[in-house]
């Protein structure tokens, strides 16, 4: 009775301890491992028990043989989860560990591990077979080997993983040798004592202990939801086992009376709406009563995070963060005091945003230096990002004393703090929170440290948006501010340079209409020398005079274009519509020149339109000034090859172009070339007389005809297009 007891409390133990794991995460590797290794300890431990307990002897073999192929299964997936846990290099071996796992197992299924079983004085015993040995020395590695990769792990650990790792090897030692002793050796030296035996199934309870010991004191992992679900689920199977019975006596005993006859099948069916009526209120009636005496504050995560969350990212006020963060985090922990400090750059310190509940003392300031001494401390055993836990802390400096370590537990315990918690963006440190001791004298459960370190990652993010937002709010106002001032100086500015251009024009148009009148005197009487009106000059005198007049018309055409400009910027540009024979018009361009085309030995065509164009109401004279400057300028900057212009109808539209073999334009020269006084790169070097006001002037005249000018081109020493167009208006 006393075995059956132990068995029944082994497999309860285990089948929570794999409940909890595998509700932590079952497709984690590690806790996938460690879950196959429990349940093949239950399914051995059961086994290992009947196998003694019945008295049939097929019945018997099969247990036995179960009980020896299960072995291999628990040793195994030891193995794995030690090597998985510990992140082991010999992992990679995992598939020969696996395979001789399987061999083992065949070996034990055709009967070469244990054989002649039999019943000896009420004790089921066995002979061992030609792999007995083979089999023993497999498991016995396994074993060996994960405890190897453990403590290799430990000596290598620091802090409280260290004393976790510790336990945990313990409780896997003690209980491993105990199973192979009283399993594998014992029987071969003739020891058949039942309960020695069966120290093996017991000793198990070494692990279970040891294991729990490390949950219990070391937060190895957290098994207080898992005491609550047992409590609530256990007291409420005996209530509805004790309902059931009276309920069930009581009715019998009332059908009896009542018809004569007891009707079992009534009973069972009033009994089952009975229960599944009952069942949710009892529950949730009883998870009240265990939280309200047990888990003073129990909350459910999900609802918490998404809470959170929903608030965080709905707010960018810093204040109504604080206070939602700090009122959150109490009502849900139902702590002493939660007080939340912030990074201030400036000012090299954390600087307190906020508390709320009673501090142990005033604290407004944390060094930022100081912190950074015990961050880098953590950081040195891979735990800067991790929560801060007082008495971790204590446990860590018991097996490391250090003085940054003392430092930190005199400061938390001086002013009542329990946990650190560091509010991280990406790998920058932005503020810390800080909480007190629960009320209800409970400790922070690992399913706390989870739920805070998960808020604390929203809130240092909603954090750092509401101070984005903040500094980018004074910023605009600054920037308004600065706008403002700007604009006004502007203004002012803009005032003084109308009045600028104003005069810049006037000296302009002025000073051009000044020159216009001895320009031109000049020139005529250049010319009148030149034929001789005044008497037959020498002729050593034909060519200076030549080249005085050619200056004296670049200088005309100079004066004729600042006049224009000032006439365009001004708005006192005056047009002369009519309608025109755009064909005519560029015929007569072309008969021009026609002679300096032929001087540089370039092939000069005009292509007339093929389609009929009709006269458009265009001012005859700046039209002929903008081909003539078009069809000039591509005579000029074209060494050799061709030029040629066309006139063409289109749909809705006439279009006159000029194209040439010259220099051609880069892309970037393109947007530049109908500004002022704006040329071609290079183009000075080819024509040294050119303004740069010819393109600009030409573009002003095009677009008060309601027309299109541009230019295409290939690239540099490829040619180029220039084109204008008219909308022929119906």
């Amino acid at each position: 009775m006393l075995g059956f007891i132990f068995l029944i409390l082994i497999i309860l133990l285990f089948s929570s301890l794999f409940y909890f794991i595998f509700k932590q995460g079952s497709k984690s590797a590690p806790n996938r491992s460690l879950s196959l290794m429990i349940v093949s300890i239950i399914l051995w431990s059961l086994v290992n028990y009947f196998e003694n307990e019945t008295k049939n002897i097929q019945i018997a073999q099969v247990l036995l043989y179960l009980d020896f192929i299960f072995g291999p299964f628990i040793t195994y997936f030891f193995l794995k989860f030690c090597l998985v846990f510990t992140q082991s290099k010999l992992y990679k071996y995992n598939k020969i560990y696996y395979a001789f796992t399987l061999l083992i197992i065949f070996f034990v299924i055709f009967g070469f591990v244990i054989k002649n079983i039999r019943f000896f004085e009420g004790t089921l015993v066995f002979d061992p077979g030609f792999f007995y040995l083979f089999y023993s020395i497999i498991l016995f590695l396994d074993i060996i080997l994960g405890i190897f990769v453990l403590f290799r792990e430990y000596l290598k650990a620091q802090g409280l993983y260290k004393v976790q790792l510790l336990y945990v090897i313990l409780g896997l030692l003690i209980s491993g040798i105990l199973g192979l002793i009283t399993n594998l050796i014992l029987p071969q030296l003739g020891v058949i004592n039942l309960t020695i035996l069966r120290l093996g199934i017991y000793g198990m309870i070494f692990f279970i202990g040891l294991t729990s010991y490390a949950i219990l004191k070391y937060r190895l992992m957290d098994v207080r939801v898992i005491i609550r679900r047992s409590a609530v689920f256990t007291v409420l199977v005996l209530i509805i086992t004790a309902l059931y019975a009276v309920l069930s006596y009581a009715l019998s005993v009332f059908f009896t009376q009542l018809f004569g006859i007891e009707s079992l099948i009534l009973n069972g069916v009033i009994m089952a709406v009975l229960v599944a009526l009952g069942f949710e209120p009892l529950k949730t009636w009883l998870s009240y009563v265990t939280d309200s005496f047990l888990f003073k504050a129990e909350y459910k995560p999900q609802e918490v995070l998404q809470e959170f969350s929903a608030h965080l990212t709905t707010t960018l006020d810093l204040y109504s963060i604080r206070d939602f963060i700090l009122s959150g985090l109490q009502k849900i922990f139902k702590n002493k005091f939660t007080s939340l400090f912030l990074l201030n750059e400036e000012r090299g310190v954390y600087a307190k945003l906020g508390d709320i509940g009673k501090v142990a003392a005033r604290l407004d300031t944390i060094d930022k230096k100081l912190f950074s001494k015990i961050s880098n401390y953590l950081a040195d055993m891979g735990k800067e990002r991790d929560t801060i836990v007082r008495e971790e802390v204590k446990k860590i400096y018991e097996y490391q004393p250090d003085p940054i370590m003392k430092l930190l537990i005199d400061q938390m315990e001086r002013y009542e703090v329990n946990l650190i918690i560091p509010l991280y963006l990406r790998d920058k440190l932005v503020g810390i929170l800080f909480l007190g001791d629960k009320k209800s004298g409970d400790v922070y459960s690992q399913q706390d440290i989870r739920v805070l370190e998960i808020i604390s990652g929203q809130s240092a993010v909603a954090i750092q948006n509401a101070q984005l937002f903040e500094e980018q709010k004074h910023f605009a106002e600054h920037l308004k501010m600065e706008v403002d001032k700007a604009t006004k100086e502007l203004k002012v500015a803009n005032i003084q340079l109308k009045k600028l251009d104003q005069a810049k024009s006037e000296f302009i148009s002025i000073a051009s209409h000044q020159l216009r009148t001895p320009l031109t005197a000049i020139k005529g009487y250049l010319s009148m020398v030149q034929q001789g009106d005044y008497g037959k000059i020498p002729a050593k005198f034909n060519a200076p005079i030549d080249r005085v007049l050619q200056s004296t018309e670049r200088i005309i055409h100079l004066v004729e274009d600042l006049l224009n400009i000032s006439r365009i910027e001004s708005g006192r540009m005056q047009f002369d519509f009519a309608l025109t024979d755009l064909n005519a018009l560029a015929e007569d361009v072309y008969s021009e020149l026609m002679v300096q085309a032929k001087k540089k030995n370039l092939q000069f065509e005009y292509i007339k339109p093929t389609k009929s164009i009709s006269k458009l109401s265009l001012d005859q004279n700046k039209i002929r000034e903008v081909i003539m400057n078009l069809t000039d300028n591509a005579i000029k900057y074209t060494p050799k090859g061709f030029v040629t212009m066309k006139l063409e109808r289109l749909d809705d539209s006439v279009r006159f172009s000029v194209t040439d073999s010259g220099r051609g334009l880069e892309a970037d020269e393109i947007p530049l070339l109908f500004q002022k006084f704006s040329r071609a790169r290079g183009v000075q070097l080819i024509h040294t007389e050119g303004t740069g006001l010819g393109l600009y002037i030409a573009k002003n005249i095009i677009e008060k005809h309601n027309g299109r000018i541009w230019v295409e081109s290939k690239g540099k020493d490829k040619g180029s297009t220039f084109y204008i167009e008219f909308k022929i208006k119906k």
